[in-house]
């Protein structure tokens, strides 16, 4: 009876690993601000980061149903470095030569609620922030939109959400 059992997972182990396009999440490391900058200027890679506090339900909400999506956890991995901003802790953030404290540094970045996402290019060059929850499917299609920086070619967000692509 054990060996059936056995058998039985090896064989759902083989099917389900022949699907093709299944998807397997890759772990996403989350970075402080100084770590995560410099990693991302070694590697000429964007940056995204998350500005949240412990406090707020949504960004939770974020983390459980978007930053957790197999498709968006491979993305962020594979193409950005992910940084993270407690808005609750005191670490100073260099940026640029100057020196912030969290909540000052994201009012310099514009972000007035949580959570908030921040975009910026492979040179550390600010472009944008999505302020509020955003739903894992329209989050890996920012995360591509923002990738093929379609934002340089005067693409809107809207269009590409119709096209997926970036010319015009």
């Amino acid at each position: 009876m054990r060996f059936k059992k056995v058998l039985m997972g090896c064989i759902l182990l083989i099917f389900t690993a022949s699907i093709p396009g299944m998807l397997i999440a890759e772990d996403v490391t989350w970075y402080s601000f100084n770590e995560g900058f410099k990693i991302a200027s070694q590697k000429e890679k964007p940056v995204i980061i998350d500005f949240y506090a412990d406090w707020c339900m949504w960004c939770k909400v974020m983390e459980e149903k978007t930053f957790t999506e197999p498709r968006v956890q491979k993305k962020l991995a594979r193409d950005y470095v992910a940084i993270r901003i407690d808005m609750q802790k005191n670490e100073s953030i260099v940026y640029d030569g100057k020196t912030y404290a969290p909540q000052q540094f994201a009012g310099m970045l514009g972000v007035e609620g949580l959570p908030t996402i921040v975009f910026m290019d492979k040179n550390g060059k600010f472009v944008t922030r999505i302020p509020g929850f955003v739903k894992a499917d329209i989050f890996n299609v920012l995360l591509n939109y923002m990738k093929e920086e379609c934002y340089k070619k005067q693409v809107t967000f809207k269009e590409y959400m119709k096209d997926k692509d970036c010319k015009k």
